[in-house]
């Protein structure tokens, strides 16, 4: 079972109802967290002289840190919002870098108490290798991203990035299943993303099936905002 871009505190309450209970019915042995755990507006380099620049940092992660607990991912990986941390822990501003290491080391010991398998947001090692898909947070930001990502691994992929759930087939010769969980954040709440005409495609998703060592077997279940998402139980 797979989820992403729940965005710290603008996780949607209802459909984040609905992953639990599914999650309970479904009782996956494999669980992906494909990344923007948190949102860190507070630490986007446009941030300064803008509302995001007093987003408040500790409500952020804790709602991040909370979800994360409740869902007890079994794999991680990163996302380009989570990955601001990172990357701001050796910022000059003393301040910065000291405030970007704790909220990243305040997440990595949360993936570590919930023995959950961790990989970074890099386009080379930001990946799992599971039932012959490769499974991450995403990289590219287009109208065929997602196609692009299958065709990247030459292959079926799993990804979550692009806020919009959606299933396709890379132009590959081998098998290419590949799927977009969308986002599980409410996009009302996302305002810098607000006057942007693609985020009217965006939607709620959960990739869910079976794997063995080489092969998979996936469905997505979609529902755009307002909606009820339906499972098959």
């Amino acid at each position: 079972m797979a989820v992403g871009c729940s965005h710290g505190p603008f996780l949607d309450p209802q459909i984040k109802k609905q992953v639990l209970d599914f999650r309970d019915r479904w009782k996956p042995s494999i669980l992906f967290h494909l990344g923007d755990v948190v949102d860190t507006a507070a630490f986007r380099s446009g941030a300064k002289g803008t509302a995001d620049e007093s987003s408040p940092v500790g409500a952020d992660l804790q709602a991040g840190i909370n979800f994360l607990t409740e869902l007890e991912p079994t794999h991680i990986t990163w996302g380009n919002h989570d990955w601001r941390l990172w990357d701001l822990a050796d910022h000059p501003n003393a301040v910065i870098a000291h405030a970007a290491s704790v909220c990243r080391d305040r997440l990595t010991d949360c993936a570590a108490r919930l023995h959950a398998k961790t990989v970074p947001y890099d386009i080379h090692d930001g990946w799992f290798h599971l039932g012959g898909a490769y499974w991450g947070h995403g990289y590219w930001y287009n109208e065929h991203a997602l196609r692009d990502h299958a065709e990247y691994h030459g292959g079926s992929c799993v990804i979550a990035h692009l806020h919009r759930a959606q299933a396709l087939h890379g132009r590959v010769r081998a098998k290419s299943s590949s799927y977009c969980v969308g986002l599980l954040a409410d996009p009302r709440k996302l305002t810098y993303a607000r006057k942007r005409r693609a985020t009217s495609a965006w939607s709620h998703g959960v990739v869910f099936g079976e794997i063995c060592e080489n092969q998979s077997v996936l469905w997505l279940a979609e529902a755009h905002p307002g909606e009820k998402m339906r499972f098959p139980l």
